[in-house]
């Protein structure tokens, strides 16, 4: 009816080219780096009391269970790992490991506050990584959010890279079964003081979400998967979009050529 699963539609890519090929690409690297079984492998983690038994009450121990969690999914060690929470409300604090946070932006600035913050390895060989105080009492926000800043311990920590790249960033989550929490949050990352941070934009947009997570499942031969529905309606709709082409593009999909930088 109305031409919504017409072979038309199906060989329109709902995102750009060059991102699609991208992307593509990307997920290729992210696979081998982390291993395609791996990637087949892991359980999609979803936001539900099963996935993540956590009583979110705004408290350090609901930051901690989350983190766990989180870590554990992304086979991170946590005992490397010093997490904090910081107020947004704070201009200025000292982090204790020789880390001077700057929390507040200039009033005209467009970018926002930072919902979290990650530090390679301080002098004791752990990473440092700060958490917007707000977020522990938003599950997905923080499962987001940890996610992210784990990522960079996965691809700078780990020394997959020597620069930072926010978009292969976020993709990282989305690889590891995390990519639901990421894509509801829609989270924008940024250069903050010494350190990175994201506020609620998105490197990726909402259509690339869509996209990254449809490559994701067809990756994993899984059609329509039921944790789909735990998507926003509207992510739920570029997934669905994202999934026709790729499925009417087989030819294309992870065969096409991406000639841009890494």
């Amino acid at each position: 009816m109305f031409g919504l699963f017409s072979n038309k539609n199906k060989n329109e890519c709902p995102i750009d080219q060059e991102m699609r090929l991208w992307m593509e690409h990307a997920f290729l690297w992210l696979a081998t780096q982390f291993g395609h079984k791996t990637i087949l492998s892991k359980k999609v983690l979803v936001p539900t009391p099963q996935d993540f038994p956590v009583c979110y009450d705004g408290s350090q121990h609901s930051l901690l269970k989350t983190a766990e969690i989180v870590a554990v999914q992304m086979d991170i060690n946590l005992d490397e790992v010093n997490l904090y929470a910081y107020d947004e409300n704070i201009k200025a604090f000292d982090g204790g490991m020789g880390h001077r946070l700057f929390t507040e932006v200039d009033k005209s600035s467009k970018v926002k506050l930072a919902a979290g913050l990650y530090f390679d390895k301080n002098e004791e060989g752990k990473y440092d990584i700060f958490i917007e105080q707000k977020n522990l009492a938003e599950p997905e926000n923080l499962v987001a959010t940890l996610a992210h800043e784990f990522a960079h311990i996965k691809l700078l920590g780990e020394k997959r890279l020597d620069f930072n790249d926010e978009y292969l960033t976020d993709l990282t989550p989305v690889v590891l079964g995390l990519g639901i929490f990421n894509a509801n949050a829609c989270f924008r990352f940024y250069q903050g003081y010494d350190g990175w941070g994201h506020n609620s934009v998105g490197y990726l947009k909402q259509q690339e979400w869509g996209y990254a997570l449809a490559l994701y499942a067809f990756s994993r031969q899984e059609l329509s998967p039921g944790w789909v529905k735990h998507l926003t309606k509207n992510l739920q709709s570029d997934f669905k979009r994202s999934e026709a082409f790729i499925y009417a593009n087989q030819d294309k999909v992870f065969i096409e050529e991406y000639k841009g930088g890494c």
